[in-house]
């Protein structure tokens, strides 16, 4: 088994033990689905459906994680085989509705008009791809200044928006990370604990804002936050 499926179970893994719809849950997701799409892994197909099969995939695999079997198969085969799945199903679902969906229809008014021009396009940007890139874009420019402003010990070059770029997926080592900014041992231990609960509700603050995160962030659920965030050594 290479590095990457051993990652991608050890995620999975760790995704099933998060609440539905938590924060962390959704993290360890969207890490998940880019390692994968960065790895080339994903079966391609030349059809004009391939993306809606892709979306509906993703949104399937994404929420039903519990259902990966790692004595079975890898997570890459587990999520290609759904992929052939709702591409068979949607390649079934066109042949019923050629002849329907085809047909041109003129009404009593002499007008003619093509069913399919009424079918909405479904956006070919993955979704999950497009709330990383999102987020990617407003932590860097922290529009606020409120990210650069929010210091680990008075340490102006350790602030929020530094880390948070730094757990985003693919998520660099807390020790990597200590070792960057030349921590010692006591400032290495409570890195993390500054991540979950000074730099996590700016993000949660963010994904509500924009409707990714449905849970509205307040200060009683900061603990909430921090005892959920699995640190990462």
């Amino acid at each position: 088994m290479d590095k990457l499926e051993q990652k991608l179970r050890q995620l999975i893994t760790e995704i099933c033990t998060h609440p539905l719809k938590s924060l962390e849950r959704q993290q360890k997701l969207s890490q998940v689905c880019i390692l994968v799409i960065k790895s080339g892994k994903l079966w391609r197909e030349n059809t004009t459906y391939y993306n809606d099969a892709l979306q509906q995939m993703w949104e399937y695999c994404c929420q039903h994680p519990e259902e990966y079997e790692p004595s079975i198969k890898n997570v890459t085969t587990w999520l290609n085989d759904n992929l052939k799945k709702q591409l068979r199903n949607l390649r079934d679902a066109q042949k019923r509705n050629k002849n329907r969906l085809l047909t041109i229809i003129q009404t009593q008014e002499g007008q003619i008009f093509d069913p399919t021009d009424n079918i909405p396009a479904r956006p070919d940007i993955d979704p999950v791809l497009e709330v990383w890139e999102a987020t990617l874009n407003w932590v860097k420019s922290d529009p606020d200044g409120i990210l650069r402003k929010t210091c680990f010990r008075k340490r102006s070059e350790v602030n929020a928006q530094a880390l948070i770029l730094r757990r985003l997926p693919p998520e660099t080592p807390w020790q990597t990370i200590a070792t960057e900014f030349q921590l010692t041992p006591s400032e290495s231990k409570d890195l993390p604990k500054f991540y979950s609960r000074k730099c996590l509700p700016h993000l949660r603050r963010f994904g509500t804002s924009l409707g990714y995160i449905n849970e509205p962030l307040t200060y009683a659920n900061k603990d909430k936050i921090s005892n959920h965030m699995k640190q990462v050594s």
